[in-house]
């Protein structure tokens, strides 16, 4: 969409509304990490324009990682309609590489007591905002952080057929913990792409800058802190129909991709349990690495996915404690 109206310059100081009135009783600041994603970050800011609070405020804060600002000009389209909403639309430059760095920015930013990520490769359903947040009003103090469902979005391209449905969460994609909201167990993991948290839990505590995407690597993990919280008594709520829809790029609808991914996936899972200070077991497989490059992974099928995928991870994991990492 290309808005007609005259932009207005992009804010990259605190919200119109930090000096001003005091906030609403009930107010959350959406937090979109991007980096140099404008086509998809203009489809994000669009699912967000009719989004509502009820009986709160809400603000957006576009957190732009590149140097190059390719998200200024979309933020300043869209800023006049959303203030026609009277929702403040922000736009911050993070030139520190990181989508760690980024969600820290985006954080110490934000003038509300409730964050909502949503990631500039994802659109909102109807509703998204309202049902992200009623947790909190429904139990209060009971919940901290609220976690939504991710479904892919092929765009125009086809899904393959060798992309079955248990491959998906290697693409961010169907936590799938249950049809009904309910409270997570401990184990039960989320995406930082489409989450909610009590910005108090932040006190003391930073998104890990040594972990997560940066210049379009493939690190993950920088959610760990979402483990640290609930460790030390968090309460998650899942909300199966607070859903977004994950663009899956072309590029990635390969499985040359998926085994890069599962690698720089466990190069991450290493760095995490070495955070924690988790006892490491001993790598128990043995491999040669020359017949591995010779293998045609596009010609895998089914288990042999799977089976090899679950390799390139035990590779990365053995190799997390010595490579830097950045994908």
């Amino acid at each position: 969409m290309n808005p007609v109206f005259e932009p207005e310059p992009a804010q990259s100081g605190p919200s119109p509304t930090a000096d001003g009135p005091a906030l609403p009783t009930f107010a959350a600041s959406i937090v979109i990490c991007t980096y140099r994603r404008p086509e998809l970050l203009d489809a994000c800011l669009a699912s967000l324009l009719d989004q509502q609070l009820p009986d709160g405020f809400h603000e957006i804060l576009v957190v732009d990682n590149s140097t190059g600002c390719e998200a200024r000009p979309v933020v300043e389209r869209w800023q006049p309609f959303f203030t026609l909403r009277r929702t403040p639309l922000r736009y911050l430059l993070e030139e520190r590489s990181g989508v760690a760095f980024a969600r820290n920015r985006g954080v110490a930013e934000a003038v509300s007591p409730l964050i909502v990520f949503i990631d500039d490769d994802e659109t909102a359903c109807d509703g998204w905002l309202d049902r992200m947040t009623e947790p909190f009003r429904r139990f209060g103090d009971a919940v901290d952080i609220v976690a939504g469902e991710v479904e892919p979005d092929f765009g125009d391209q086809p899904r393959p057929d060798w992309l079955s449905d248990d491959l998906l969460h290697f693409f961010s994609c169907r936590w799938g913990w249950d049809t009904q909201p309910r409270f997570l167990q401990l184990p039960e993991w989320f995406g930082e792409g489409n989450c909610a948290f009590r910005k108090v839990l932040m006190a003391g505590r930073q998104f890990p800058t040594d972990m997560g995407r940066k210049s379009g690597g493939l690190m993950s993990n920088e959610g760990i802190i979402f483990q640290d919280m609930r460790r030390e008594g968090a309460k998650a709520y899942y909300v199966p129909g607070a859903f977004v829809l994950h663009r899956i790029h072309p590029d990635r609808l390969n499985r040359r991709w998926l085994m890069r991914r599962m690698f720089f996936q466990g190069v991450s899972n290493r760095k995490t349990v070495d955070r924690m200070g988790v006892d490491v077991p001993q790598a128990d497989f043995m491999l040669n690495l020359a017949k591995l490059a010779t293998l045609d992974v596009e010609t895998l099928e089914g288990e042999s996915i799977r089976a090899v995928a679950g390799l390139y991870h035990q590779i990365g994991y053995a190799m997390g404690s010595v490579l830097h990492g950045d994908g």
